[in-house]
């Protein structure tokens, strides 16, 4: 990240002034996802999610997604389920997609739940996208209603 951000401010550099530095967030799969989790307490973040992994929880400021996949025998739902239960003071949901295993959101592309999801929820943590709130927030959520997953929300998913 320290490198990207010198970059966004390097007049030779193909990012500079082209990266949102005020708005960062983070998404790991597998191995990942657990380097994502433990680097949740970095201030810069705004919103973080996590695919087929996890690992303890220490100092989480942002929302937070997890997904997991249901048929996955490499990493099953018990460990992000565990991990998503201990965030409560920020908005957290867990997604499990019952049909996918651990490569699925890779290869099952923009028809599948894990990409569109993890689109819709950095649009909505980083770019203000409040259209797509109702993919995660609320009862009735987009995502709660979908046959494809069962999810749970934390209390604070409920606006």
């Amino acid at each position: 990240m320290d490198w990207l951000l010198k970059q966004a401010e390097d007049s030779t550099s193909p990012y500079y002034h082209r990266l949102d530095t005020a708005n960062i967030g983070q998404l790991g799969h597998s191995e990942g996802a657990m380097s994502t989790c433990m680097v949740a307490s970095e201030p810069r973040y705004k919103a973080l999610a996590s695919i087929c992994g996890t690992t303890t929880l220490k100092g989480v400021h942002t929302p937070f997604l997890f997904f997991c996949g249901g048929k996955d025998t490499v990493v099953g739902c018990d460990g992000p389920r565990s991990t998503f239960l201990t965030v409560t003071d920020q908005p957290a949901i867990l997604i499990d997609e019952l049909n996918a295993d651990h490569g699925s959101w890779v290869y099952q592309g923009a028809k599948g739940v894990s990409l569109s999801m993890a689109a819709a929820w950095f649009r909505v943590h980083l770019m203000g996208d409040t259209a797509n709130r109702k993919y995660f927030y609320g009862a009735n959520c987009t995502f709660c209603t979908d046959s494809r997953v069962k999810v749970e929300q934390n209390s604070l998913m409920s606006q």
